[in-house]
C-alpha cells in the first residue's frame, strides 16, 4: 500500500514537473519569438528611414547638380590674365557687369544660381547629418564627399572660371553621386546591377 502511494506521488510529481517544464519552454520560446519579431520590425523601420532620407538626399543633390550644370553654360573659354578684372567673385561685381567680360544678364543668372545652390546645400547638410546617424559609415562618407563636390562647383562659378574647369568639376559631382548611390544600395541591401542615370555629354 505504501509502495503504491509512493508510486502515485512520483507519477504525479513527474506529471507536474513535465507540465511546468513544458510551460517554461513555451514561455521561453514565446519570448524569443517576440524578440525576433521586434528585431525584424526595428530593422525594417531602420531600412525605411534610410531609404527615405537617402532618396531625398540623392534627389536634392541631383537637382543642385543639374542647376550648376546649366549655370556652367554661362561661363566662357577665353583665356585671360584675370577672369574678373578687379574682382574675386561674381557676387561682388557691379550690376552693370564688367564690359567685355561679364554681361549684366549673365551676372544676374549666375548670382541667382549660386545663391539658390547655397540654400539647397544648407538644406542637404541636414539630410547628410541624418545619414551619419542612421546610415552606414561608407554611406555617410560618400554623402559628405558628394556635398563637398557640389560646393566646389559653386566656388568655381563664383570665381567665373573657365567653362572646362567648371564642367570637369560637375563631372566629378556625377562620379561622387554614383558612389553615394552605390553605397546607399549596399546599406539598403538592394540586389541587382546599378546603372548610373543622367549621363549627358558635355556641350
Amino acid at each position: 500500500m505504501q509502495a503504491a502511494h509512493v508510486v502515485q506521488i512520483l507519477t504525479t510529481g513527474i506529471g507536474v514537473g513535465g507540465t511546468l517544464s513544458a510551460a517554461l519552454l513555451t514561455q521561453a520560446f514565446n519570448r524569443r519569438t517576440e524578440r525576433d519579431r521586434h528585431r525584424r520590425e526595428d530593422q525594417s523601420r531602420w531600412l525605411a528611414d534610410r531609404q527615405r532620407v537617402g532618396a531625398k538626399f540623392l534627389a536634392g543633390c541631383l537637382s543642385v547638380e543639374r542647376r550648376l550644370w546649366s549655370a556652367c553654360a554661362h561661363l566662357d573659354r577665353e583665356e585671360r590674365a584675370e577672369r574678373l578684372p578687379g574682382f574675386t567673385t561674381v557676387l561682388l561685381t557691379p550690376e552693370e557687369g564688367i564690359p567685355g567680360v561679364l554681361e549684366p544678364i549673365t551676372r544676374e543668372i549666375l548670382i541667382e544660381d549660386i545663391e539658390t545652390a547655397f540654400d539647397s546645400l544648407n538644406e542637404l547638410e541636414e539630410l547628410a547629418a541624418e545619414l551619419t546617424l542612421i546610415g552606414s559609415a561608407e554611406e555617410a562618407v560618400a554623402a559628405r564627399e558628394l556635398l563637398e563636390a557640389l560646393g566646389h562647383v559653386v566656388g568655381l562659378l563664383e570665381g567665373f572660371v573657365l567653362f572646362d574647369a567648371a564642367a570637369d568639376a560637375v563631372e566629378e559631382c556625377r562620379t561622387a553621386r554614383d558612389i553615394f548611390t552605390a553605397q546607399a544600395r549596399i546599406s539598403l541591401q538592394v540586389d541587382g546591377i546599378f546603372t548610373a542615370p543622367d549621363r549627358r555629354p558635355r556641350a
